[in-house]
């Protein structure tokens, strides 16, 4: 039976549309994936050539500070948060969110002996955990960083660790404070604002630093130092902080770094929101 050339054309244009409409979706549903799984472009962290959330910096921050707590040498934060960046990219995963049973930031399995579901989702614990293995490896602080972070972790691939050095690099000398005002973040308004006490505890309990002092809304740290301001700068989102400054700059959530003359050297001192 022969189709008429007009039913012919009208299919072929139903095609055509149906095809467009397909692709469409496809590539709209991919945007917006992308979209979903991305910092937004006014929200997020920015440090060296690099970039993250500001959840996944206010969890690098205190995986830092245990390393800054045990004094050991910068190599230790850049080991760590390379883990930290392939194993769930610096996300504190909740049990049943990451590979079989593995838990927390750096994907490490009670079932194999790290600890609890409970102590594993402490980003202070988990961190403490790996460190512990990693001090214990002879060359630790020269060797190739897939190789002893491989040995510690024992992945399915270890030379997939390497692609993060640039960034765990770019990220402990912002948050070790070897790079002055090296992180900065911003964020139309803080996620929560927690008291100047609350925010005073926090510090202290990621750092090893003086106790800190409160004055109306502002926590002042005596005697600290880069480190701290990185800090402070990094828990911006969840703690409500407006301004962090130190040794002549002034971090603004709306404004990033700028030179202030009256800046303490002496101290870091960050301010919360009213």
């Amino acid at each position: 039976m022969r189709i008429p050339a007009s039913a012919v054309r009208s299919g072929t244009v139903a095609v055509l549309v149906v095809a467009v409409a397909g692709l469409a979706i496809f590539f709209g549903g991919r945007a917006l994936l992308h979209r979903a799984s991305a910092p937004s472009a006014d929200s997020g962290c920015a440090f060296g050539n690099f970039s993250l959330g500001t959840e996944q910096t206010a969890v690098a921050s205190t995986m830092v500070g245990v390393v800054l707590r045990r004094d050991l040498p910068e190599r230790a934060a850049v080991l760590v948060l390379a883990a930290g960046l392939q194993e769930s990219h610096l996300r504190n995963l909740a049990s049943g969110e990451g590979d079989r049973d593995s838990v927390g930031v750096l994907q490490q399995r009670p079932s194999q002996g790290w600890g609890t579901v409970a102590q594993l989702g402490d980003v202070q614990y988990a961190t403490g955990k790996f460190l512990d293995a990693l001090v214990k490896i002879n060359g630790w602080q020269i060797g190739d960083l897939a190789d002893t972070i491989q040995a510690i972790q024992i992945s399915a691939d270890g030379r997939l660790y390497a692609v993060h050095e640039p960034e765990a690099q770019a990220l402990a000398d912002a948050l070790t404070g070897a790079t002055p005002a090296g992180v900065s973040c911003a964020f139309p308004a803080p996620t929560t604002v927690a008291s100047p006490q609350a925010a005073a505890a926090a510090v202290a309990k990621d750092l090893p630093v003086r106790p800190p002092t409160v004055t109306g809304q502002t926590v002042a740290v005596p005697g600290a130092a880069w480190a701290t301001a990185a800090w402070f700068v990094s828990n911006g989102d969840r703690l409500g902080i407006e301004r962090v400054s130190y040794s002549g700059k002034t971090w603004a959530r709306g404004k990033g770094w700028s030179d202030d003359q009256q800046a303490s050297a002496t101290e870091v001192v960050a301010t919360l929101r009213h």
